[in-house]
């Protein structure tokens, strides 16, 4: 099961193409967005030896999802549902997640974090949590463009985070290198405020010879979103906003894209914000003193990659990107140009970038270790494995 709609999250489609595809399962799909095609699902889901609920079912909402309830508590098979964005907004909580595989006594849960965080997440859901991060579709993320001939040294796109999280990382690495590598003598390309299809994204890594970012998610982690509450409710009384979870908000999602892209523009310039998007009268320095100056961290390492460092490496594309984890897949210094979580060290990075040798070196041992373990056929195939074993 899935949700598609006018969205530009590449893995959305990614991972329902991998499931019809693969010769291990025999697979129907229904995009839950249709109210009819939710009816479908609901006679189907009761049989099925397996319903597979994937990421875009609860990424951003579970409104699609939800009514599906009895029928998934009436199945005869097993149940596995992906989470969509582990972190904590507002709007779609994680609570809201955990109560969902509770209330349809889901088997497992799969996860984009690591094994021992998405356990910690999911305690007393009673699913079984598999680690499964997202991976590279070669078919589409092909290296199509040879460096000399790419116009863009270092590109970037990503919406920006928001404040209810507690992390600035990604949004200071995006403004940052706006604003030194051109002073570098660099061609840059960095936009924090659209985002490109598929294709295009595609499109555009094939032009940069880097691209930078960071693991996905907060440190702050919580289980029961009371931060992210807290924050709303703050915001609430200083100003007039549009819900994320509210009517106008669920018919924004029927519209075609570039009419979403414009009026996203147009709140922007009126009085009243949409919560979901960044505000710049909203100084994330208030809202990290205020909530998140005394809190202590997640206990887990609650951070993960993320699809777009698999599609950078599927292209060819260096990475410049904050020290991290990356679900033990990816290593400082083999596989991308390492920030320093401050930032301190970025005119080194772009130093390393600056020799094509390294830069290639580093672009070539990414895109053969993603090649070789780590595209959708690999994760399908773990997958089949995991599932037939527990």
């Amino acid at each position: 099961m899935t949700v598609q709609y006018s969205t530009r999250s590449s893995y959305y489609l990614d991972w329902a193409e991998a499931f019809a595809y693969s010769p291990l399962f025999e697979v129907k799909t229904f995009n839950l967005f249709s109210r009819d095609t939710r009816r479908a699902a609901m006679r189907a889901v009761e049989d099925a030896e397996l319903v597979v609920a994937l990421h875009s079912c609860s990424a951003d909402t579970l409104e699609f999802i939800k009514p599906l309830t009895s029928a998934l508590k009436l199945r005869r098979g097993c149940f596995l549902m992906f989470i969509g964005n582990e972190y904590n907004i507002p709007w779609v909580r994680i609570g809201e997640k955990r109560d969902f595989l509770r209330d349809t006594e889901a088997d497992y849960v799969g996860t984009q974090l690591l094994l021992e965080a998405g356990q910690w997440l999911y305690a007393e859901s009673g699913a079984t949590v598999l680690a499964v991060p997202h991976a590279l579709n070669e078919a589409v993320f092909r290296r199509d463009k040879p460096e000399p001939m790419r116009t863009i040294d270092i590109g970037g796109r990503s919406t920006r985070y928001p404040v209810f999280i507690g992390d600035d990382e990604r949004n200071r690495v995006f403004d940052v290198f706006a604003g030194i590598a051109p002073a570098r003598g660099l061609r840059v390309d960095i936009d924090t405020h659209s985002r490109l299809d598929r294709l295009g994204w595609s499109a555009f890594l094939n032009n940069c010879r880097a691209t930078i970012g960071t693991e996905a998610g907060s440190w702050y982690l919580e289980r029961d979103d009371q931060t992210a509450l807290a924050i709303r409710e703050f915001l609430r009384v200083r100003s007039r906003s549009i819900r994320a979870d509210g009517f106008l908000h669920a018919a924004f999602r029927h519209l075609p894209y570039p009419l979403k892209a414009w009026l996203r523009t147009l709140v922007k310039s009126l009085p009243v914000q949409h919560e979901a998007l960044d505000d710049p009268g909203v100084c994330f320095a208030e809202i990290e003193a205020r909530f998140f100056s005394n809190r202590l961290r997640c206990p887990v390492y609650s951070k993960a990659i993320s699809s777009r460092h698999f599609e950078a490496a599927g292209t060819g594309t260096c990475q410049i990107m904050v020290r991290g984890r990356y679900n033990d897949i990816l290593k400082a210094g083999e596989h991308y140009i390492p920030l320093d979580p401050d930032l301190s060290n970025a005119s080194e990075a772009i130093e390393l970038f600056s020799d094509p040798a390294e830069r290639r070196r580093i672009a070539d041992s990414t895109y053969d270790l993603v090649h070789d373990g780590h595209t959708y056929r690999h994760r399908i195939a773990g997958l089949h494995t995991m599932l037939c074993s527990s």
